[in-house]
C-alpha cells in the first residue's frame, strides 16, 4: 500500500542538550513500521553534540526535519514550536530519552481511525527509573473506557490521568482548539485537561511505550527554574493556585454553552477542595505518626487514598522510595 493511503503523522521531538539517549530515541522513531511519518526536531540552542546528531539523522532520512533556535527560548516555546511546524492529521510528542516499540504509531493510528470522536490514543506504558532494571509501574487509560460524556471525562482527567500519556498520539485538529502549553507550572496537565473538552481518550491495551524517569522528583524550585529560568520560586507563587486559575480560564475560553462551563467549573472546585483537604490530612498524619509506623501507614494511605487506578505499581522498595515517600513528604 502506498504512503498516501496512510494519514500523515507528525512527530515533534523538542530537545535541549539531549546527546545522551537522543540516538536511541531517533532510531525508535525511524524504526516505526508506520510508513507516512514526518519527524520534526526543534533544538532549543543546544550546546552539546545534539546539533551534530540531528543533522546526521536528517541527512540519512528525509522524513527527519531539523530546526534549531539561535537562542534558548524555553521549554514551553519549544514544545509548542513542534506543533506549529507540523502538518499531519495526527501528532505525537517525543522526548529524547524515551523508547517506543516499532508498532506504536501504527497501532495508535488504527485505534484513532476506528474512533473518530477520540482526540488522544496511548498504549500501556512501562515506567522505569534511570539506572534501575526493576520496573516501577505500568500505566494505562482503563478508567477512561467508561468515562463517556463531557463532565465525566473532564472529572476523570482531573483525578486519574497518567502523566506519561502526554506522549500519546493526538488528533492535531483537536490540539489546535486548545491553548497548548503556557508559562505555568503543570502546563501539560492544564493542556490535557482542556483537550478532554474536545473528545475521548482511547488506548491500545499493550505495552508499546517505555518511559524512563529521573532518580528523584524535581523540587518546586527546580520546576520553577525549568519554566521561568529563575533560581528560586517567589514566595507568592503558589503552583496549585496558579494551575487552578489556568484550568478555570481554559474552560472560560472554550467554545462551550455556558451551562456546560458551569458544570466543569463545579468539578474543578470539588476537586480542589478534595485535594487541599487530603493534603492537610496527610500532613497532620505524618506529624502524629511515630517513625516506626510511617512506612506501613504511609503505604496504606497511598493505596487507599492516593493511588491512581490507571497505575499498576510493583509496590517494591523502588516504588516506596521513588513514589510513595516523595508523594507523602514525610521523609527528608
Amino acid at each position: 500500500m502506498k504512503n498516501k493511503n496512510y494519514p500523515l503523522v507528525s512527530i515533534g521531538l523538542f530537545v535541549f542538550n539531549g546527546e545522551n539517549g537522543l540516538e536511541v530515541a531517533l532510531d525508535s522513531l525511524i524504526g516505526q513500521d508506520y510508513p507516512n511519518l514526518e519527524i520534526i526536531i526543534s533544538d532549543n540552542a543546544s550546546t552539546d553534540a545534539t546539533p551534530d546528531i540531528c543533522r546526521r539523522y536528517a541527512q540519512k532520512d528525509p522524513r527527519v526535519k531539523y530546526h534549531r533556535s539561535k537562542k534558548n527560548l524555553g521549554p514551553v516555546w519549544n514544545s509548542s514550536q513542534v506543533i506549529k511546524l507540523s502538518s499531519g492529521k495526527y501528532f505525537m510528542w517525543a522526548a529524547h530519552d524515551d523508547h517506543r516499540e516499532n508498532s506504536f504509531v501504527s497501532s495508535c493510528v488504527m485505534k484513532m481511525e476506528q474512533c473518530p470522536d477520540a482526540v488522544l490514543c496511548h498504549s500501556h506504558t512501562a515506567s522505569f527509573v534511570v539506572g534501575q532494571e526493576e520496573r516501577l509501574c505500568v500505566g494505562n487509560l482503563n478508567s477512561f473506557e467508561s468515562a463517556t460524556g463531557l463532565v465525566k471525562r473532564y472529572r476523570e482527567t482531573l483525578k486519574h490521568f497518567p502523566a506519561t500519556a502526554v506522549y500519546g498520539l493526538y488528533r492535531l485538529s483537536a490540539m489546535r482548539k486548545t491553548r497548548l502549553s503556557e508559562k505555568v507550572m503543570g502546563t501539560d496537565v492544564a493542556f490535557l485537561q482542556e483537550l478532554s473538552i474536545h473528545g475521548n481518550f482511547v488506548q491500545v491495551p499493550k505495552i508499546l511505550f517505555n518511559y524512563v524517569g529521573r532518580k528523584k522528583w524535581n523540587t518546586v524550585d527546580q520546576d520553577y527554574k525549568f519554566i521561568f529560568g529563575r533560581e528560586r520560586k517567589p514566595w507568592w507563587y503558589l503552583p496549585f493556585v496558579v494551575l487552578f486559575l489556568n484550568h478555570w480560564s481554559r474552560v472560560a475560553s472554550a467554545e462551550l454553552p455556558f451551562g456546560s462551563k458551569l458544570r466543569l467549573w463545579a468539578e474543578l472546585i470539588k476537586y480542589q477542595i478534595r485535594y487541599v483537604a487530603l493534603k492537610v490530612l496527610i500532613k497532620v498524619a505524618g506529624r502524629l505518626c511515630p517513625d516506626r509506623w510511617k512506612v506501613k501507614l504511609g503505604s496504606a494511605i497511598y493505596r487507599n487514598w492516593i493511588m491512581d487506578p490507571n497505575l499498576e505499581p510493583t509496590f517494591g522498595d523502588l516504588f516506596l522510595e521513588r513514589v510513595i515517600k516523595p508523594t507523602l513528604g514525610w521523609w527528608k
